[in-house]
């Protein structure tokens, strides 16, 4: 239900009006009393005056007429949001576009206009186009969407206009009273009374008190509209028990002209028959004769389908048979390429393989190469053994004889070292490289068995 309590508008502090400098003289009836320089409203009457633009509003919606909801302070913009969707019905909380209702027809145009750019930007057209061009579609979609998000499928002028601040909101006023659309609005105690047709004294900035009446508003506007679809679901109904009735009023003259029919049908039927049964008596002899020419005729024409029925057999048996050979003769081809296919792959990892055989053994000679060149002693460095005699022509006696020996001796042994060491390294080196020649010599013939 719609209906207030003077306790509901007590908790929502409806009955504070404003200071007594700032009070129209006009409210002065709906002012209960004076307290501390306050103005405080009188609730009795708003609780009628609640219940007046309920039923008004109950009415319109009741009729399937839409009711605008208007509310663009910052204490009314998220309720009247709220509260009109949860009835269906438009709603501005944003800004009053100047104009909105006098000149409807190009706020129409905007509103078509935003869903373009709504739809464009669903579609990706924008990323096409350069950053700046972008940019700026993008600021008046934001633009358009703060301003008429609410109003978007808004067709046609309201039947009527809730206002939260009718001082806030006056261009709404104007242009509502100018096109004789009723104006339902909070009336505070600074306000004037007779800008609103259906006025409701209460407190315009508390956020409870604009929560508490726009409630009421929507839930009579629910109301009215359970009232509109009781009457359209009645009216379905009583359209349908009348197409019924004339349904089977059609149904009932169908039957009686069937039944009509039926008869005649009968009557001809029989006398059909005794006009057969009579041409029958006379024609007795004349349909034996046929019946025997007709005996006589049949198996010739068997046997002429039989004739056909075998040709087309034949023919049949003919095109299958090209059909398997064009089909074994595109699979022998399909095999030949698949073939020369690997036979090709094959050769080409072959040639890759020893590529790399050849790399790898011109690796391994290189660094046999390089081991030769070391292990190669120059004769400078050999001290070959000397007579005594060549000793005693050079001028060298016994005890110096005996330190050239073992310092000769000492670099034979280093030098034999070494020529081991290399031989080693020699014998390591080519048993890698022929394990190596092997391994490849292997994967060639496997790949040339596969």
């Amino acid at each position: 239900m719609f209906m207030v309590t003077m306790k509901e508008l007590l908790e929502a502090g409806a009955h504070f009006g404003h200071r007594k400098g700032a009070w129209n003289p006009k409210m002065k009836s709906y002012i209960y009393q004076e307290r501390n320089q306050m103005h405080i409203l009188d609730l009795t009457q708003t609780v009628k005056k609640v219940a007046e633009a309920c039923e008004f509003v109950r009415d319109l919606a009741a009729e399937g007429k839409k009711i605008l909801f208007v509310g663009t302070k910052q204490q009314a913009k998220r309720c009247i949001k709220e509260e009109a969707k949860r009835c269906n019905s438009s709603y501005i909380n944003s800004r009053w576009l100047g104009g909105f209702l006098t000149n409807f027809s190009t706020i129409k145009k905007r509103i078509e206009r935003l869903s373009d750019l709504e739809s464009q930007e669903a579609e990706g057209l924008w990323e096409k186009l350069p950053k700046k061009e972008e940019m700026g579609l993008r600021r008046e979609l934001e633009k358009l969407k703060r301003n008429l998000d609410g109003v978007r499928e808004m067709n046609e002028l309201p039947k009527a206009i809730y206002i939260t601040d009718i001082k806030v909101d006056e261009t709404a006023v104007r242009e509502a009273r100018k096109l004789a659309i009723p104006v339902i609005g909070i009336v505070d105690s600074n306000n004037d009374p007779n800008l609103v047709d259906y006025l409701v004294p209460a407190n315009d900035d508390a956020i409870k008190s604009i929560r508490l009446i726009t409630t009421k508003i929507a839930d009579a506007i629910l109301e009215g509209s359970e009232i509109l679809q009781k009457e359209e679901e009645m009216e379905k109904k009583e359209e349908v028990e009348e197409e019924v009735e004339k349904i089977e009023g059609k149904a009932k003259e169908l039957v009686k002209e069937v039944e009509e029919i039926k008869k005649k049908e009968a009557e001809k039927q029989e006398a059909e028959k005794e006009e057969i049964e009579e041409q029958e008596e006379a024609e007795k002899p004349e349909k034996v004769k046929e019946k025997v020419e007709k005996l006589v005729e049949e198996p010739e024409k068997i046997e002429k389908k039989v004739e056909e029925a075998v040709e087309k057999v034949e023919e049949a048996k003919e095109k299958a048979k090209k059909e398997i050979v064009e089909k074994v003769e595109k699979v022998e081809k399909v095999e030949k390429v698949k073939k020369v296919k690997k036979v090709k792959k094959v050769k080409k990892a072959k040639k890759r393989e020893a590529k790399k055989t050849k790399k790898e053994t011109g690796k391994a000679k290189k660094e046999v190469g390089k081991v030769e060149k070391k292990v190669e002693v120059k004769p400078e460095e050999i001290i070959e053994e000397k007579s005594e005699a060549e000793l005693e022509k050079a001028g060298v006696k016994p005890k110096e004889k005996s330190k050239v020996g073992k310092k000769a001796q000492a670099k034979k042994e280093k030098i034999k070292a070494g020529k081991a060491e290399d031989k080693k390294a020699k014998a390591t080196k080519t048993t890698k490289i022929t394990k190596i020649t092997n391994a490849t010599k292997t994967k060639e013939k496997t790949e040339g068995d596969g």
